[in-house]
């Protein structure tokens, strides 16, 4: 019987509306900025959010197929990251490989080997911190590793918004600048998200003394998920591009 209403269920179709609604709208204010009002954008994030804070609450209610639900959308989750991410790849290797002299002529030098490299180390460092934590909360060790993960990830943050305002070309210069504006944000943000969720995670875990290591694993799974991508970004977008210009 739960199982029946669990997939009956229209908050994902909500959820689907509203997310292409958000999406439709961002490409719109990207084209006609002054012409559209900011405040729609808000709405339909916030009507995605809600939905899907209810949906949640939903799958919760049924302790009984809660691993069921929740495995399987953390699964489709993290696939649709990676289909993003490929699209993002996608684009930048269409770039070189079908328009390589213009690309070439259009080409901003952006040094791989000083912010960024830092970055990789800060987020290397952070996965690092990770697993760390991840063994000691198995043989229940009260363990300070997660504060310093956080702390990583931050600090990369924070690198990151100076590496943008430091950039001399603009998302709108080329189409390299697109693909690098656009990769590197939207990793950002799900760094931003990552952390998020193993705040929320650990909260979880030591004020309301809900210890449910399913959730702290999809939270470290998915931190790691982040670090992979931003190693692929470090090696086509910075290292690949910088050789690839000097050659």
């Amino acid at each position: 019987m739960y199982l029946t209403h669990l997939n009956s269920s229209f908050f994902p179709f909500l959820i689907s509306l509203f997310f292409f609604l958000f999406f439709l709208y961002l490409c719109l204010m990207f084209k006609f900025f002054f012409h559209y009002h900011f405040y729609f954008f808000l709405i339909f994030a916030s009507f995605v959010l809600y939905f899907f804070f209810l949906y949640s609450k939903e799958i919760n209610s049924f302790s009984l197929f809660q691993f069921y639900f929740n495995s399987q959308f953390f699964i489709y989750f993290v696939l649709s990251e990676v289909f993003f991410f490929f699209g993002v790849f996608w684009s930048l290797f269409w770039i070189i490989f079908s328009y390589e002299s213009c690309f070439l002529l259009s080409l901003p030098i952006i040094y791989p080997f000083g912010l960024a490299l830092f970055n990789t180390f800060l987020l290397l460092l952070s996965s690092a911190y990770a697993v760390v934590y991840h063994l000691n909360y198995l043989n229940y060790i009260n363990e300070y590793s997660l504060y310093f993960c956080i702390f990583c990830g931050l600090f990369f943050l924070i690198n990151q918004v100076i590496e943008f305002f430091c950039c001399f070309f603009s998302i709108s210069d080329f189409s390299f600048c697109s693909i690098f504006f656009f990769g590197t944000g939207f990793h950002g943000f799900h760094v931003f998200l990552g952390l998020g969720f193993l705040v929320l995670a650990h909260i979880m875990k030591l004020y309301l003394n809900l210890n449910y290591p399913f959730y702290i694993n999809c939270a470290l799974l998915y931190w790691h998920f982040v670090d992979v991508i931003w190693l692929f970004l470090f090696s086509f977008i910075y290292i690949f591009v910088y050789y690839l210009f000097l050659i």
